[in-house]
């Protein structure tokens, strides 16, 4: 059962496919709703190189029960096709109970060699202690999709690169990701805009990366935090001054800053009780990728200066709110006073990420 779970399973099924294997039935699951659709359209190609014409199905789970679906799956199509059925938000294994005998039947089929048909069922919430998941862990028909960690994340990118014929160096690769941030969905539709944009040049390089794609405001504002908390005064307002006029709205700004502030001390304090980058992530519920950031900031912020960051931050909201000062230039007084108390309160201690960068 382990064997199944020393790589993604995003890659483990691209894996499949390269050899040929073409399961009876498959089970998704995840938060990574991206991915799923990708994994879907995967087995549906390797369908259709098994069996030419496929007569495809897509339903929902919330309105099918279990015993229908695998009615349809085992009726012949009217076009003489191979049948392919995909059920969406599929409830079925959510819990204990429910309908033990559709379950007991889809056990008993779903390991058959015959391949003329296949189900894919996608199941945002599978419980994972019941006996089905067991069987299906074993057997490797059960995929799981959640938000990539680093080195996965990094993976997933430099492949969908290579696949179109491109290159990219590491640093290239880490202002990409920085600048767009970690949603698939986006990072996918960004790469396309790229590799338009390169046409037949190769290299990806910084100066397309800027040119071709957008930037993300999580991104920028992780930008901006870090450079308020090293206390780099010039950085800060350079990006803030960037961030501006892109549109993005000075209280938004500050909005995001309190939150970023906020969640950095609370991470100071976990990371001061013996807590790693990855406790950041389940104790404040983020991303990984987060968390690791957040992590770093941590290690060179202390307890006196977020404290004073914090109280800087509330009152440059009530001086906005109040109406005592204009927005762009309480912002701009905010970041010089972030960094003028923060240049005299570091605490260098460089954090070593247990995550890998790629």
């Amino acid at each position: 059962m382990s064997a199944y779970h020393k790589e993604p399973d995003f890659a483990r099924l691209k894996r499949e496919k390269a050899t040929g294997l073409v399961r009876a039935a498959y089970i998704f699951t995840g938060s990574e709703d991206f991915l799923m659709e990708e994994a879907v359209q995967l087995v549906r190609k390797l369908m259709e190189s098994k069996n030419g014409t496929v007569d495809v199905t897509h339903l929902d789970g919330g309105a099918c029960s279990l015993s229908h679906v695998l009615d349809l799956v085992d009726t012949v199509s009217l076009f003489g096709a191979s049948r392919f059925v995909v059920v969406s938000d599929a409830p079925y294994f959510a819990k204990d109970a429910g309908d033990q005998d559709a379950i007991d039947r889809f056990l008993a089929s779903h390991a058959r060699q015959d391949t003329s048909s296949c189900l894919v069922i996608c199941a945002r919430d599978f419980l994972k202690t019941t006996k089905i998941a067991k069987v299906l862990t074993a057997d490797g028909s059960l995929y799981l999709y959640e938000p990539l960690k680093t080195a996965a994340l990094y993976g997933w990118v430099r492949e969908r690169i290579a696949a179109a014929g491109k290159t990219v160096d590491k640093p290239t690769l880490d202002l990409l990701i920085e600048r767009v941030g970690r949603d698939l969905r986006r990072l996918a539709s960004e790469l396309e805009k790229l590799f338009t944009y390169l046409g037949n040049n190769q290299e990806l390089d910084e100066n397309s990366v800027m040119l071709a794609t957008s930037r993300s405001l999580q991104g920028d504002i992780f930008a901006l935090t870090d450079a308020a908390v090293l206390g780099r005064t010039p950085k800060a307002l350079f990006l803030l001054k960037d961030l501006l006029s892109s549109g993005e709205p000075p209280l938004r700004i500050l909005a995001m800053l309190v939150r970023q502030f906020r969640m950095l001390g609370q991470a100071h304090e976990l990371l001061k009780n013996g807590r790693g980058a990855g406790d950041l992530a389940s104790q404040l519920g983020i991303h990984p990728y987060a968390a690791e950031k957040l992590a770093s900031q941590a290690a060179y912020a202390n307890d006196a200066m977020l404290c004073r960051a914090v109280e800087l931050l509330l009152q440059t909201d009530l001086d906005i709110k109040r109406g005592k000062v204009d927005q762009l230039l309480a912002l701009e007084t905010l970041l010089v006073a972030l960094g003028e108390k923060n240049a005299k309160a570091f605490v260098p201690v460089p954090y070593k990420s247990p995550l890998p960068l790629g």
